[in-house]
């Protein structure tokens, strides 16, 4: 069970909390900037171009790059947004190194996707998921893990944690706020908050929360309900001369959800013999899983060189660059429980070790450090350098032990890193990094990544742009594929090193591209239909092209995401041949310009075929070939508003639920949810 009401003591707290902030921040001096509008900002009496005070706040001595090629700050071109529906708010992700190279986005604040808040549904994700929002999840387009380092974290849930990696560092002109409410049917509810302000000059600090909550009592399903919260921590600090500075955050994640392993019998949802689904026979009826990840990470870098002054007559034509230290600390528990383990459903189990209960409990720490000196130092913009450099170290200590063991496993080891960045005038740019591991259960992984981009004119003035990438990577599988232990599953392997070559190629073209990704693998590690880690020792391929992104027709547009894939061992590698997303949107200002209006339907649809079902004490996807689904479009329809800072939907979510054709699962035994409506807001606030 989950408690309702602690959820909503911390939903109150946390509004009071930013509602006292906000009053002390009212109280800044008067020459604090007021932002207006999306495209200028105003100084008490003076009037600046975005793109200088952004240059004046962020660095005195350099230029912030925005045709810096990031496809999280794509959003498309719409006259109607010109001044009042979107604020910059930029932001870097992860590390310094990010900082240094320019790579800046922004958060979105239009209404182009607010009505997707489900985070599975995010940049028109599209994933095989269980009966609600926060379970468990796979990917529908196939995506292996490529990261040569040792694997900490829940795959099945990682869309709803917050990663080090993708931590925002925001970089506020103003102080800003923001709050995210949404509702729907079976009383779930969802809310995020958004804060950060410079306390001191140099000094920031920054705070994002989010929460996805569907009570037990309610929930859409037996036994189906979650409670996923996630929140970072962040701060800044650099010198006036941007000669040192420290990042530093902390990350939690505390995901808990019921686990009801399916529906007994399909055929009372497909003939519609229940249409109260709470009534439908589930196959468990006491289990739960606990996935808690808590961690801080630091990085502070100096420059090498002392700063130029602005008297010098002699600039430097080759700066010594930076160096950077980091450390990060992440502690991660998995606990999954059953208070009844005499079950069917647990196939090709052994014998349990308690026949009473199940309490598998599995606990990871690492503790990383990380130097690396990059040849990037105060004015310089990357996309000027001819080349640029960067190289480094990584140790990691990671201590684990797995449920039902007493001895503690230890790995120690050390990855080195490197790459090189090459820029041919503004037209040709082409990146090439690589890693190798020493030592610890990574020994002797390694990889290799290049992307060069070719643009069909130049960077500031072109009719688009070509990509190509190329991935190697030789690595050991995941730990759990060669050493488990539970309740209920137990192994222990010696697996060959799995060897993955992508190569990729794509044309892009405003906010659209289409392209194509050709993968080749071998010794592919998966779950069996008998729950059992197996290898594919043969070379095997798999094709995907794809087409996504935004055609804007006047007032009228289409945000599409298409991926066609075939593979040659689709026994295996299971994956629907067709997967899409379709929204078709009607945009345009009302009321003299006073707001904007959107409104769309917005369908999702994948072939037919025979998806992996779900070990929920594994937390884990496994191949199965007793039910094939797929072959049903799920239809939305929506309106979103947006006046001056606030931004309101509301979305019908598959209506034609209401036509009788009982075939919308999203995971073997799992339906998707009915037919339901769903209410969101969110406010803004610059002061």
């Amino acid at each position: 069970m989950f408690n309702i009401i602690d959820t909503r003591v911390k939903l109150f707290f946390a509004i009071i909390l930013i509602l006292i902030t906000s009053k002390s921040i009212n109280a800044q001096s008067n020459d604090a900037l007021t932002v207006v509008d999306s495209t200028r900002l105003y100084n008490n009496d003076s009037l600046a171009n975005i793109n200088n005070a952004i240059t004046d706040t962020l660095n005195t001595d350099s230029v912030i790059t925005y045709n810096y090629i990031d496809e999280d700050a794509i959003v498309p071109a719409d006259s109607a947004l010109s001044t009042s529906d979107s604020l910059i708010v930029i932001y870097f992700k992860g590390n310094i190194e990010n900082l240094k190279l320019n790579k800046y986005s922004y958060i979105d604040t239009n209404t182009y996707s607010f009505q997707r808040y489900n985070p599975l549904n995010l940049e028109n994700g599209m994933y095989s998921t269980l009966s609600n929002i926060g379970l468990a999840a796979k990917n529908l387009v196939f995506t292996p893990t490529l990261s040569t380092g040792y694997f900490m974290g829940s795959s099945a849930f990682t869309r709803y944690l917050y990663h080090n990696k993708d931590v925002k560092y925001y970089n506020p002109y103003v102080p800003y706020t923001e709050l995210n409410y949404v509702m729907g049917s079976n009383r779930e509810q969802n809310f995020n908050i958004i804060f950060t302000r410079e306390l001191f000059r140099g000094f920031t600090f920054g705070v994002d929360y989010a929460l996805n909550f569907s009570p037990s009592d309610d929930s859409p399903y037996l036994r189906s309900g979650s409670n996923n919260q996630r929140v970072f921590f962040t701060t800044q600090y650099y010198t006036k001369n941007k000669r040192y500075g420290i990042i530093a955050n902390y990350l939690s994640n505390n995901i808990r959800v019921e686990e009801n392993g399916g529906i007994i019998n399909d055929s009372i949802f497909e003939n519609n013999i229940e249409t109260d689904r709470r009534l439908i026979p589930v196959n468990l009826m006491k289990a739960e899983n606990h996935v808690k990840q808590s961690g801080f990470f630091i990085e502070q870098y100096f420059n090498i060189l002392s700063p130029q002054s602005k008297k010098d007559s002699i600039k430097r034509k080759i700066d010594a660059g930076n160096i950077s230290y980091s450390f990060r600390y992440r502690r991660n528990q998995m606990i999954y429980t059953d208070g009844d383990s005499l079950k069917d459903f647990y196939i090709g189990h052994a014998t349990p070790l308690d026949a009473i209960s199940t309490f598998d409990s599995l606990y990871q720490d690492e503790f990383q450090n990380t130097i690396r000196w990059s040849s990037i130092g105060y004015n310089d913009n990357p996309n000027d350098k001819i080349f640029y450099m960067f190289m480094g170290a990584t140790h990691s200590y990671i201590k684990q032990m797995l449920p039902y063991d007493s001895v503690l496993m230890n790995y120690s080891q050390v990855t080195t890193f490197g790459g090189i960045a090459f820029n041919f005038g503004r037209s040709f740019h082409l990146d090439v990094d690589a890693n190798y591991v020493f030592g610890g259960y990574n020994q002797n992984d390694y990889q290799l990544n290049a992307q060069l981009v070719q643009y069909v004119g130049n960077k500031n003035r072109n009719i688009g742009f070509f990509k190509f990438g190329l991935n190697f990577v030789n690595k050991t599988p995941e730990w759990y594929y060669n050493n488990y232990q539970s309740n209920y599953y137990r192994w222990t392997n010696n697996f060959k090193k799995e060897k993955h070559l992508i190569l990729s190629g794509s044309y892009n073209f405003k906010q659209f591209s289409a392209g194509a990704k050709f993968f080749t693998f071998d010794n592919y590690t998966y779950l069996d239909d008998s729950i059992r880690p197996s290898q594919i020792e043969k070379g095997e391929t798999l094709l995907q092209l794809f087409a996504e992104g935004t055609i804007p027709l006047n007032k009228f547009g289409i945000n599409t995401r298409i991926v066609y894939q075939t593979a040659s061992q689709p026994n295996i590698i299971r994956v629907p041949s067709l997967t899409g997303v379709l929204d078709i949107y009607f945009r345009a200002p009302i009321f003299k310009h006073a707001a904007i209006l959107q409104t769309g339907f917005q369908f999702m649809y994948f072939s037919e075929y025979y998806a992996d079902a779900y070990m929920p004490e594994l937390r884990l996807f496994y191949i199965q070939n007793n039910k094939k689904i797929g072959n049903y479009p799920f239809a939305d329809f929506y309106v979103t508003l947006m006046v001056k800072r606030a931004r309101l939907f509301f979305r019908a979510a598959h209506l034609n639920g209401y036509l009788g054709d009982y075939r919308y699962y999203l995971a073997p035994s799992y339906p998707a949810q009915d037919a339901g409506f769903y209410f969101g807001a969110s406010w803004r606030f610059h002061d």
